[in-house]
C-alpha cells in the first residue's frame, strides 16, 4: 500500500475513531445533556462519518452544516430535525450501514 493511500485511510473525521482491531466507530453527544448516542461500528471511516453527519444535523439543525464531515448531506427518507434521540440513532446507523455496503461493494468490484 502506498503512503498516500494509507494516509487516505487514516483521514480524521469528526465523531469517528478507529478501534485497535480495525473497525470504525461513531458516537455523538446529545446537545444540552451529558448523554452520548452510540451510532454504530462500521467497516469504513466514511460510513462512520456519514452516520455522525446525519445525527449531527438531526440534533443541531441547519446551523450545523459547516460542521459536517462532508459538504453534501443525503438524509434518509423521513429524517430531519426534531427527532427523538432514539430515532436519530436509528437514522444515523441506517445511513452509515448503507454507506458501508456501497463502499465495500464498490471496493470489491474494483479488485
Amino acid at each position: 500500500m502506498s503512503s498516500s493511500s494509507s494516509e487516505e485511510c487514516e483521514r480524521k473525521y469528526k465523531g469517528v475513531r478507529r478501534r485497535k482491531w480495525g473497525k470504525w466507530v461513531s458516537e455523538i453527544r446529545v446537545p444540552g445533556t451529558q448523554e452520548r448516542l452510540w451510532l454504530g461500528s462500521y467497516a469504513t471511516a466514511e460510513a462512520a462519518a456519514v452516520a455522525h453527519d446525519v445525527a449531527f444535523y438531526c440534533l443541531r439543525g441547519n446551523s450545523s452544516l459547516q460542521n459536517l464531515n462532508f459538504q453534501t448531506l443525503q438524509l434518509p427518507p423521513g429524517v430531519g430535525i426534531g427527532l427523538s434521540p432514539r430515532s436519530v440513532q436509528r437514522a444515523a446507523s441506517d445511513a452509515g450501514l448503507a454507506t458501508d455496503a456501497r463502499l465495500v461493494l464498490h471496493r470489491s468490484s474494483c479488485s
